[in-house]
């Protein structure tokens, strides 16, 4: 029987788990409103007590549970209560009441909201019932669905905070827009527009950030009118101003960049200023329209499938339901995970409404280094997303594909070219296949494990809960790096032999990734100015062109899906041969993540 697993009703009951989120928001609270001084000890003094009441009151086994819980939702419910927001937010109500300022009226529509809330309940409708009805036995399974729950609903708090409170101003003195929102104020200078688009209406599946991937939308949009589009660097900025046309001519000018299509074919002299970007506007159909169906049914299956998690809850709560036997449950699970497989370059390519591109000197350096690479049939796209990019897609050689963001074109072609390659031998080594091969080992792997120690693990869950925990979250502690392990070995083999197909060499391939570090430094500097105060004096980031404190390498080495860029860039001028490379990394992965006085030490 499925539903076979460890015996008794470990999952709490959902009062208790509701006061635990409750009490994780709280310790948010403590330490936004409390003085600066007293705020951190205060947070630690409170989430210990909080954590002891748990142990205390309930068994251990509910007690970690609840503490797993509350520990997601601190996380996700403390990006909303930031003290840097209200900082910010304080800092801009001062500055309206003192600067010159015009207020862009925006109609508040409640059917705006009510479509975002409604498609938020579609896609995890599968992930709440299964959180409601399976057995308590399936713990594991209802605590992956209780922690998505939980993102799903401090996204959709911050979009209800942005719908109500959002008020949006123009300082024509300073040249900025101000967003005074309760989770998201901002502070943009219009200089730093890169372009400046309208759309008919909100498309719903570009702004919900459950239908969204490789993308940062910024969504203030209140009603179905027309909606002003500003991209700043690291994030795009969608509106909907109620005299549309006025403030159409008051932001056009700052358009820097040319329109979508002129950036990624077009020879320079027909780039088109910015201001230009406005005199059409795009016309964005309706959900229902029959022309958004298909578009409606890929996106919407990644939302259920990858957002969600419903389409992978559900199935369960089925079989459950259906009282299917463990082997035929096993079968379905990998039924289901060879069809995403299958389809997984179409279900990315609809989530992040990429676009073919079929010509233009982009094409042809990319056709050249595909034809170096053996594998000419290799589709490219390009995603409109301020975020600097790429990304290989697809399971096999015939259904793989490429893809580039709009910022990422924007580089130097020497760079583009770079990415380009590393990402052409992703798909000529069936990467993505192989770290997908690599996940459903350790599952089985793990599963194997459990079968054969089934009856130990009964009377260890039975006498001695608290070791049985201690040997889960082992496990949740060795898989990311085990994941890691994997990933890095494809990524160090993608920057060697991608360098290879590249006519400038080694040498292009580690400039490219200095350029493509820079560019995203940059623009992450500058969107996070956005949203701190003025005057913040934090500590300046090292870059990652830079080697970090051994804590840092620590994580990025161990738990990273890319080994550190530092190291990435030192190896390509060290090495012309993967092989070399891949034994440097082995030994760099542990020498490199412990503290450098051991080092000195040993030296």
């Amino acid at each position: 029987m499925l539903d076979n697993a460890f015996p008794g009703h470990v999952l709490p009951d959902m009062p208790a788990i509701v006061l635990v989120v409750f009490l994780a928001i709280l310790t948010n609270l403590v330490a936004v409103l409390l003085p600066k001084e007293i705020a951190s000890a205060a947070e630690i003094l409170f989430a210990a007590a909080v954590i002891a009441c748990l142990f205390i009151v309930f068994p251990f086994g509910q007690a970690s549970i609840l503490l797993t819980l509350g520990a997601s939702a601190y996380g996700n419910f403390g990006q909303l209560a930031d003290r840097q927001k209200r900082e910010k937010y304080k800092e801009l109500e001062r500055k309206l009441r003192e600067a010159d300022a015009v207020e862009l009226l925006q109609d508040k529509d409640q059917r705006r909201i009510a479509a975002d809330l409604g498609l938020a309940l579609i896609v995890c409708s599968g992930a709440v019932l299964f959180f409601l009805l399976a057995p308590d036995s399936y713990v594991a399974a209802k605590l992956i669905a209780g922690m998505t729950l939980l993102s799903v609903l401090a996204k959709m708090i911050e979009r209800i905070g942005n719908f109500f409170s959002a008020r949006l101003y123009w300082l024509p003195g300073e040249e900025r827009l101000v967003i005074f929102s309760l989770f998201q104020p901002r502070n943009y200078p219009l200089k730093d527009v890169k372009e400046v688009l309208s759309e008919s209406r909100p498309d719903l599946l570009k702004l919900h950030p459950l239908f969204t991937f490789f993308s940062e939308n910024r969504d203030y949009t209140s009603s179905f009118g027309e909606v002003l589009r500003l991209s700043f660097p690291g994030e795009n900025v969608f509106i909907t101003p109620r005299q549309v046309n006025d403030w159409k001519n008051v932001f056009a000018p700052y358009g820097k960049q040319a329109a979508f299509k002129a950036s990624v074919g077009d020879s320079p002299q027909h780039v088109v200023p910015g201001a230009l970007n406005l005199q059409h506007t795009k016309d964005v159909l309706p959900l229902w329209h029959p022309a958004v169906l298909k578009r409606l049914f890929w996106k919407g299956y990644f939302a259920v499938t990858v957002k969600g998690i419903s389409a992978y809850t559900g199935l369960l709560l089925m079989l459950i339901w259906l009282d299917v036997p463990a082997w035929a449950a096993a079968v379905f699970v990998l039924l289901w995970w060879a069809l995403n497989l299958y389809v997984s370059d179409r279900v990315l390519i609809a989530a992040t409404d990429a676009e073919l591109l079929a010509e233009g000197e982009l094409h042809d350096r990319a056709q050249a280094i595909l034809k170096r690479a053996g594998i000419p049939r290799t589709r490219l796209f390009v995603v409109d997303s301020p975020v600097y990019n790429g990304m290989a897609m697809g399971m096999n050689i015939g259904r793989a594909a490429i893809m580039l963001t709009s910022a990422t074109l924007r580089l130097p072609p020497d760079t583009v070219e770079a990415i380009l390659a590393h990402e052409a031998v992703h798909v000529k080594k069936r990467d993505v296949l192989l770290n997908q091969l690599a996940r459903l080992a350790f599952f089985v792997g793990l599963g194997g494990l459990v079968y054969l120690y089934f009856t130990e693990l009964k009377w260890l869950a039975e006498n001695y809960a608290f070791l049985l925990f201690v040997l889960v979250y082992a496990l949740m502690f060795v898989f990311p790096v085990y994941l890691s392990f994997c990933s890095q070995w494809c990524e160090v083999r993608a920057d060697h032999l991608g360098a290879a197909l590249l006519s400038g060499g080694y040498r292009q391939m580690a400039d490219g990734l200095a350029d493509l570090a820079r560019a995203q430094e940059r623009d992450s500097e500058r969107s996070v100015v956005y949203s701190l105060p003025e005057g913040r004096t934090d500590s300046p980031v090292p870059s990652s062109l830079e080697r970090d404190k051994w804590f840092w390498r620590l994580l990025e080495f161990q738990f990273m899906l890319h080994p550190p860029l530092y190291w990435r860039i030192q190896s390509l001028g060290k090495h012309a041969d993967w092989r070399e490379a891949r034994k440097d990394w082995m030994i760099d992965r542990f020498k490199e993540s412990y503290p450098d006085f051991f080092r000195k030490k040993r030296a």
